[in-house]
């Protein structure tokens, strides 16, 4: 419970200081990846270590999820986390959140086969939230929480995705 009044307290605060000071909202996550073996790769987020790696099937040792299950992963993580902030800034009692999320996507597009999108066709989540407070309001909340979520808008609206790409060569070994 101590921690829960700490989340209250870091969301009121949050919400008011970034009210007063818009420009200081502005969050510019980086991460850095590498390759490692096969098909296998570790990314560096903050302090954090994030692997990923395919199925046997697909040609990888299936040592973690793969890059598009990480990307579900994230909408599940976003949505439990910032609903689960929202419903304690808002007093509500919550016994336990879960979200089971799936994607379709073909393979064609990754394989550069005929004119496919590549990536996910459709995604669905199933959101389950336990608590003995008011049906309608969780509801309200999570409805609102869920059209917020940073990893929901990114995949629902076109964003921009730029980069460079740097080849030094290299004699072989």
């Amino acid at each position: 419970m101590e921690k829960d009044r700490n989340l209250k307290e870091i969301v009121s605060r949050r919400i008011d200081f970034f009210k007063k000071k818009p420009e200081a909202a502005l969050y510019r996550p980086k991460v850095s990846s590498r390759h490692i073996k096969n098909l296998y790769t570790e990314t560096r987020v903050r302090e954090h270590l994030v692997k990923s790696d395919y199925a046997e099937a697909a040609g990888g040792d299936n040592q973690a999820p793969n890059p598009i299950e990480l990307l579900l992963a994230a909408l599940a993580a976003c949505i439990e986390a910032a609903f689960y902030e929202f419903a304690i800034n808002e007093g509500l009692t919550i016994h336990s959140l879960s979200v089971e999320a799936e994607g379709s996507l073909d393979l064609r597009g990754l394989f550069m086969i005929d004119n496919v999108s590549s990536g996910f066709r459709d995604v669905k989540y199933t959101f389950i939230i336990e608590s003995p407070d008011d049906g309608r309001n969780i509801r309200e909340l999570a409805e609102k929480v869920i059209s917020h979520c940073p990893v929901v808008d990114s995949l629902v609206r076109p964003t921009s995705v730029t980069g460079e790409i740097v080849v030094k060569r290299r004699e072989r070994q």
